[in-house]
């Protein structure tokens, strides 16, 4: 049987109570040894970025794993090996594909024992809702920094960036007030607005020519729905 063992510290971070690296390896040697295993190596990472499995001895490990070469894997605590839940989710999978023993020692988690294997599969289960939920994440967090005027990517038409706040820019809210108009007024399709506009020289951001997806955006972008009137109105006066 080949177990070995792995400890992990991020030194850019405060160390977690008792979880120092000489403590990690006190644990897995004294769990061993009450158990009766003969660790043939502890695997250790001492880095200053824990979000990845592109760790040099991890990944020493993980190659073993993937020839076959580890029965049982032993870590201190279940944040040892990765505090990043998708990544538990992708050690997890290669775990139960090689048939490697997964032992958690401070959680008392045993990927043989029933109790260990429910712990993980929900583990596993809380990893694909994460994955899921990070687009609406995103978005909901892109949506609320434009609402309140800060800096996301490039500024939208109309609006420029100034001390990462939006300003907005006469000349290109005239157009968007336009382009809204021909969709909300005349019901124009995107592709014929966008075909007006170049052939009036009116031009996208950046001197750019117009395209159906550009003015979709214009025309449903709450940005818009919300400060376009404002903002013209107060150009005009």
């Amino acid at each position: 049987m080949s177990i070995f063992g792995y400890a992990r510290l991020n030194n850019q971070r405060p160390t977690p109570k008792n979880m120092g690296i000489r403590n990690q390896v006190k644990i897995i040697q004294s769990w061993s040894e009450e158990n009766g295993f003969a660790i043939r190596k502890i695997f250790r990472d001492t880095i200053s970025n824990s979000a990845s499995l592109e760790l040099p001895n991890l990944k020493k490990l993980i190659s073993l794993i993937e020839q076959g070469e580890v029965s049982v894997l032993l870590v201190a605590r279940l944040d040892r090996l990765t505090r990043i839940i998708r990544l538990h989710k992708k050690l997890l999978d290669l775990f139960e594909e090689k048939n490697v023993r997964f032992v958690s020692i401070t959680e008392g988690l045993d990927s043989k024992s029933r109790s260990g294997k429910k712990v993980l599969e929900a583990l596993r289960i809380m990893a694909l809702w994460d994955a899921k939920s990070i687009p609406d994440r995103t978005r909901s967090m892109i949506a609320l920094k434009r609402e309140i005027g800060e800096c996301v990517g490039h500024a939208p038409f109309g609006y420029t960036y100034q001390k990462k706040h939006l300003v907005p820019l006469e000349k290109e809210l005239i157009i968007a007030s336009i382009i809204r108009e021909k969709r909300e007024d005349e019901n124009l399709s995107y592709h014929k607005i966008a075909k007006l506009l170049n052939s009036q020289r009116m031009r996208a951001k950046r001197g750019g020519r117009w395209y159906a997806e550009t003015i979709k955006v214009i025309c449903e972008n709450p940005l818009y729905e919300r400060d376009l009137k404002a903002d013209t109105e107060l150009l005009s006066r």
